[in-house]
């Protein structure tokens, strides 16, 4: 198990030559994210590579034609063109002497906690929507449920009677999706696809061979195993 991804750690891990590469949590804004070549330079050396869960979503679902394998509802919907948007799985987190640990809400949650709250009839159609909407237009280095809750078109004592709600209440769609690819790599259920790019596929280029270089000189980041 290690920190989440920037650029090049897909590329290092890769020169490992394992079996396989499972990606869920990348930087998007603090550091360079990882790049799809790394992603195909992995797949081309025979290593199966698949995602999940959020950055590991993202780039499933963009490299899928060259052999990545997604896992899970939020890469099912960037697949299908259901979400588009990077953000709609970003948060801001402590640093990695804190575990990482998330300061604000992934709109995915928020949307898979606002489900849940409806489906037991725990809020209503109209309430539903209003978070909904107010979740949507924050951006994600302010989405926080205090944040919705403040924000939101409601009558005072509705929103004490939901912030002791939410206290319990709140999913996380990326830790579902995160767990399920787990369970499918301990399962051994994620196997490499027939179209997966192959080495005499891959394009050589400079900017590849250049971080090729720039990895071997690097010194290893700190690893959580």
């Amino acid at each position: 198990m290690r920190p989440p991804a920037i650029r090049g750690d897909l590329l290092a891990a890769a020169f490992e030559k394992p079996e396989h590469i499972a990606l869920i949590d990348g930087f998007f804004e603090n550091a360079p994210s990882v790049w799809h070549k790394e992603i195909l330079y992995a797949l081309s050396q025979g290593i199966v590579v698949s995602g999940a869960s959020s950055m590991g979503a993202l780039r499933a679902a963009e490299c899928a034609s060259f052999g990545m394998v997604g896992v899970g509802k939020i890469f099912d919907d960037y697949q299908s063109g259901r979400r588009s948007a990077d953000a709609d799985v970003a948060v801001t987190h402590a640093p990695a002497e804190l575990g990482f640990r998330p300061l604000t809400e992934a709109l995915v949650d928020v949307e898979a906690t606002i489900r849940a709250l409806r489906i037991n009839g725990r809020i209503s159609e109209a309430e539903s929507k209003e978070f909904g909407r107010v979740a949507a237009e924050l951006h994600f280095s302010r989405r926080s449920w205090p944040t919705i809750l403040n924000a939101a078109e409601l009558p005072e004592m509705r929103r004490d009677e939901l912030r002791h709600l939410l206290k319990n209440a709140r999913r996380s769609q990326k830790q579902d999706d995160a767990r399920a690819l787990l369970s499918a790599l301990r399962q051994g259920a994620i196997i490499r696809p027939a179209h997966a790019i192959a080495a005499s596929q891959l394009a050589r280029t400079p900017f590849l061979e250049n971080l090729k270089d720039e990895i071997r000189a690097r010194p290893a980041r700190a690893q959580n195993r």
